[in-house]
């Protein structure tokens, strides 16, 4: 009897790791990216193996879904607690015109996240937002001071440890959700 219990532990052991394994699938977008840090320097998304990533796209004069994403993502690096160091965000900017690397890390500096702004040739940055199925558009305000606006989607990408996105959360996702699929990630091994 004390087998076969052993036996029954064991086998649901490796079905619930099976069962976790399930739950991430390998989402067909995404890929490697290089393009400029809010410090001016290169960044390639390569250089954070090992480390679990949020990717979103963005403009630091956005009004409405970027700050409050950034907000978002405050309370889940404080929920995340001594598990935060594990993972980076990288907020992509859709307004290279305006978002300069100093823009941006004047931006990021009013929130307590481990971030990098990214900018960089609209070019390059319309490669990523392809490659990650996002999209954007600017939309001119005539007798603004601004000029124009962006609209943009609002999807939070969770990449794993090896840069495979296992996750979408979209902009209506809470904390616990997004704290929850963090936690996934971090505790799953990359295949």
């Amino acid at each position: 009897m004390r087998q076969f219990l052993m036996c029954l532990v064991a086998f649901a052991c490796v079905s619930c790791s099976r069962a976790i394994h399930e739950q991430l699938p390998v989402l067909p977008i995404g890929a490697d990216f290089a393009l400029t840090d809010h410090n001016g320097q290169r960044f390639e998304l390569s250089s954070l193996r090992g480390k679990a990533v949020l990717i979103f796209f963005g403009y630091s004069s956005c009004p409405d879904a970027c700050p409050t994403t950034l907000s978002k993502l405050s309370s889940v690096y404080r929920h995340l607690g001594s598990e935060a160091k594990r993972v980076k965000t990288l907020y992509i900017s859709v307004d290279p015109d305006r978002d300069t690397p100093e823009a941006l890390k004047a931006d990021l500096a009013n929130f307590q996240i481990d971030a990098l702004g990214l900018t960089g040739a609209k070019a390059d940055i319309d490669k990523v937002v392809k490659e990650y199925g996002a999209s954007y558009e600017i939309v001119p305000l005539p007798g603004s001071a601004a000029k124009y606006s962006v609209a943009h989607s609002t999807t939070l990408y969770a990449l794993d440890t090896a840069g495979r996105v296992r996750i979408t959360f979209p902009y209506e996702a809470t904390v616990a959700q997004i704290v929850s699929g963090l936690q996934r990630i971090l505790d799953a091994k990359s295949d």
